[in-house]
């Protein structure tokens, strides 16, 4: 484990490390050699305990068992207690999805309490007791779904979580045999969880029959080949994101909170293997961190080669790719700015005199307008975006569609419904900045014999 630790730089001297100590012998042992190591490089451990109800009596003995060792460290063990499979009923997941959901979720709130107390974000680890079986158990599960070649790379040493923090496994080296043994030598008597003996989980299934066949009947060693296959794959991948990214720098044009529009040239011109992890980062740029799957990647292909200005695909989670003209944006819908106008009828002299931001407001001739739309003019102002039919007039006779004045001016087709106006019926009096200024409707403008005003200002 100590080999592990430093050849991966998983933890450094000074360092604070949660713990997920359930009690079996992975968490007992991580947290056994831990203690010695704390020693000698000055670690603060916080072990931190889920209770997840899913074995009454046996779990609360859990429970019980790791808050005594804990404390005979000298060390506070954190107990979380949840319902899981009332959690699993409720999102509509698998009892196993919510029992890791909740882990997680545990773990990142005592690393964000540490944090809260003045320790740097980089200063602490999450550390988590998968070991080399579990990495053989992953991949084989992967290979029976059909995962890409990324997942035949397994579990990783480390991997950051959404609130970035640094989640670290210094066992994955370690076989179960070996971590049984340490156990025994050192009398832990680690608790053990019975249902992890029956074939009643996919991964169950896989430990205690399917692993055993292929010893038998197929390779006696699968577990070495299962492991070196994975950190063979590991290199491959970590090769290819390293060129995902550097390509993901260079043809990025425009990146915000919500999109990333793409150069298309750049982006087709990749290979597949790098285009297909340039689409997953800029995903994950915006906040779309998985359930991307194969079906999703071919349709990602599919929008960036079509020949038309708008393609669109939808993915999960509102999140989308768009062809923009020659360009590709990936992006997740957004609700529409909390925008809202405020109409107010002014002398001229009275609009001088305020002298309103340009790009806050809209102005216009209130007697044209009243002449038009009648002595309501005012109260039928609303703001809304695009129905069809909506034009504006962009000269003294002439009007121009909404639809072609939004393709001249090249807003993208998926951002065209997310723009808004001020109109009265069917027609917009302003197109409110969008992408630069707006646009005001040349019908109802101010001119020397202009008495009073209508002026529609943004109030957000």
């Amino acid at each position: 484990m100590l080999n592990t630790i430093r050849e991966h730089h998983l933890i450094e001297k000074n360092q604070h490390i949660v713990i997920g100590l359930s009690g079996g012998p992975d968490s007992v042992c991580l947290f056994h050699v831990l203690l010695d190591l704390a020693k000698e490089w000055e670690l603060t451990l916080h072990p931190v305990h889920i209770n997840h109800r899913f074995r009454p009596g046996a779990a609360e003995a859990d429970q019980s068992y790791v808050e005594r060792i804990a404390q005979e460290a000298g060390c506070l063990c954190r107990t979380f207690v949840y319902d899981c499979s009332k959690i699993a009923a409720e999102e509509k997941i698998t009892s196993e999805e919510a029992g890791r959901k909740v882990r997680y979720q545990s773990f990142a709130e005592v690393a964000a309490e540490i944090a809260a107390k003045g320790v740097r974000r980089d200063n602490i680890k999450i550390a988590v007791a998968q070991n080399a079986d579990d990495q053989v158990e992953t991949i084989l599960f992967r290979i029976l779904r059909g995962v890409g070649t990324d997942g035949l790379s397994g579990i990783s040493y480390r991997r950051f979580d959404e609130q970035e923090n640094e989640i670290i496994r210094p066992l994955l080296d370690v076989c179960k045999e070996d971590i049984l043994t340490y156990c025994r030598e050192h009398d832990l008597h680690p608790c053990i969880d019975q249902t992890n003996l029956a074939p009643i989980y996919t991964r169950n299934k896989i430990r205690l029959n399917l692993i055993p066949y292929l010893e038998k009947e197929y390779n006696t060693n699968i577990k070495d080949t299962m492991i070196r296959m994975g950190k063979t794959a590991a290199v491959d991948k970590d090769y290819l994101w390293q060129q995902a990214a550097d390509a993901f720098d260079g043809l990025a044009k425009e990146a915000d909170a919500t999109s990333v529009l793409m150069d298309g040239e750049k982006l087709r011109g990749l290979h597949r293997a790098v285009r297909q992890r340039v689409f997953a980062k800029a995903f994950h740029s915006i906040g779309l961190t998985e359930d991307m799957t194969f079906t999703h990647f071919d349709g990602c292909e599919s929008i960036a080669f079509h020949q038309g200005p708008s393609a669109r695909l939808d993915l999960p989670r509102g999140y989308y790719l768009t062809k923009v003209y020659d360009d590709v944006k990936a992006a997740r819908g957004a609700p529409l700015a909390n925008s809202d106008i405020k109409v107010t009828i002014l002398s001229k002299g009275e609009y001088e005199e305020q002298k309103l931001p340009k790009d806050s407001h809209a102005v216009f001739d209130y007697d044209l307008l009243r002449e038009h739309f009648g002595d309501d003019a005012a109260a039928r102002i609303t703001l809304r975006t695009r129905k069809a039919g909506d034009f504006i007039a962009i000269g003294e006779t002439r009007t121009k569609k909404l639809q072609d004045y939004l393709v001249d001016r090249k807003v993208p087709k998926d951002e065209r419904n997310s723009v808004q106006f001020a109109a009265v019926g069917r027609e917009i009096l302003w197109i409110l900045p969008y992408q630069g200024r707006g646009r005001y409707s040349a019908h109802y403008k101010l001119c020397e014999d202009t008495k009073k005003v209508i002026c529609i200002e943004i109030n957000c």
